[in-house]
């Protein structure tokens, strides 16, 4: 699932100076309960923000910089979210026909109930991509809730 950079609007915290990225779900008109949001600083990114209800969900977060190329693994159940701070990241399937070119501002999360591998190339230079797994606490599979 890709939410391409300011896909929820304007939505800025001014007491944090944040501005949301993704957020699972993106509304409370949804209906389910909140279980993560990804956020970036307004000025000077150096890393997502990554906020989770922690009874439910474990994280782990590492960062990775230009010229990086990479397979990345996701098991079934968890989620994985890819977010370019400076320059760009192309995600492909290893086994698959699709591939996303990733800027700042974009989000990419990948999830499903079987596991995944994809392979990240991030441009040469002063280039970094965040990479945060999500990981269930509990038995159930995490679902974004867009």
């Amino acid at each position: 699932m890709l939410t391409r950079a300011n896909a929820l609007g304007a939505e800025v915290q001014p007491q944090s100076g944040t501005r949301t990225l993704a957020a699972c779900p993106d509304s409370p008109e949804r209906g389910d309960p909140w279980r993560w949001t990804v956020s970036v600083a307004q000025s000077n990114a150096e890393h997502v923000i990554v906020e989770t209800d922690s009874e439910h969900i474990q994280q782990q977060w590492r960062q990775v910089s230009g010229g990086h190329v990479s397979e990345l693994s996701r098991p079934a159940g968890q989620q994985l979210i890819v977010a370019p701070l400076r320059g760009e990241a192309r995600l492909a399937a290893v086994d698959g026909p699709w591939e996303r070119w990733l800027l700042p501002g974009d989000v990419f999360i990948l999830e499903g109930e079987d596991d995944e591998k994809v392979r990240l190339s991030v441009t040469p230079g002063d280039a970094a991509v965040d990479i945060v797994a999500l990981a269930p606490t509990t038995g159930r599979a995490l679902r974004w809730v867009p």
